[in-house]
């Protein structure tokens, strides 16, 4: 990923002042976290996860390319819970809010007791129970084992207001990657089995754990269990100073995901298409 195809150059190129939001938060001088959030980084995330499904074309993928994209998808979702846990661990000692913000997310992705089971259970049994599809054990693609390293990395920092960015920049693409996911596995269904949507009804189950804000799962009100996760994060960026939050920190750590994610897409794009 160089500057002249990374999306995230893209949106800073195509939008001068998020541009100077960014090159100000880096350089100590830019007024508040709740702006940068608000009017940059969530309508970047917005931005390029548009360009990642147009370069997706889920309704056009051979059965071939959907199963590799759902391979290849699975494995994140391994390690999500247990770096929710390391991370919490971590910035414990920093700020007790962002720990115990970060441990909600750990117990519903990892699966709390008397609840929801952990959610790569779920998505895996319902791959299997829906699709006849195995993908537990599945070896990644080395672009995929990159963005696992990237994540290790991130949840073993000595900053904890770079963990904070780079949370946030995790979760904040969550609802977009889960609906670009949805519409894969529904290709697949409809290639497959001819069935898709709410015809695939595990899987829909669990679409619909992430999605829905009327969900029994969801724990904060008016919020999906995927956006609550976003805005509890991004909390900590938007009152930076009231959690002694390093903003630029926190941008530098926001950046280094999502360059990480968005060219994890971009090589699985570039991997499906060879597979023509």
């Amino acid at each position: 990923m160089t500057p002249d195809n990374s999306l995230v150059h893209a949106y800073l190129k195509a939008f001068p002042e998020t541009r100077s939001a960014v090159h100000g938060t880096l350089l100590g001088n830019f007024p508040t976290g709740e702006a940068l959030v608000t009017a940059h980084l969530a309508p970047m995330i917005d931005w390029i996860y548009g360009k990642i499904a147009d370069q997706v074309g889920a309704a056009e993928l051979t059965v071939g390319q959907a199963r590799m994209y759902i391979e290849e998808l699975s494995v994140f979702a391994r390690y999500n819970a247990q770096f929710l846990k390391a991370a919490a661990t971590n910035v414990e000692g920093f700020c007790p809010e962002l720990a115990h913000e970060l441990r909600r997310n750990h117990l519903e992705e990892g699966g709390e007791r008397g609840k929801v089971p952990a959610h790569y259970v779920l998505y895996t049994n319902a791959l299997l129970s829906d699709l006849g599809l195995l993908v537990n054990g599945h070896v990644p693609a080395p672009e995929t084992a990159l963005l696992v390293d990237l994540h290790q990395w991130m949840v073993g920092s000595h900053m904890p207001s770079l963990i904070a960015g780079a949370y946030y920049a995790t979760e904040a693409v969550a609802i977009a990657e889960t609906e670009i996911l949805r519409d894969i596995t529904n290709r697949y269904g409809e290639l497959t089995i001819q069935r898709s949507g709410s015809e695939l009804k595990k899987l829909h189950c669990y679409y619909e754990l992430h999605l829905d804000d009327e969900h029994e799962a969801a724990q904060v009100g008016g919020l999906s269990v995927e956006a609550a996760h976003i805005e509890g994060l991004a909390r900590f960026l938007k009152e930076s100073e009231l959690f002694h939050v390093d903003l630029p920190q926190a941008l530098d750590g926001f950046l280094t995901i999502t360059e990480g994610m968005t060219h994890w897409w971009a090589q699985l794009a570039h991997r499906a298409r060879e597979m023509n």
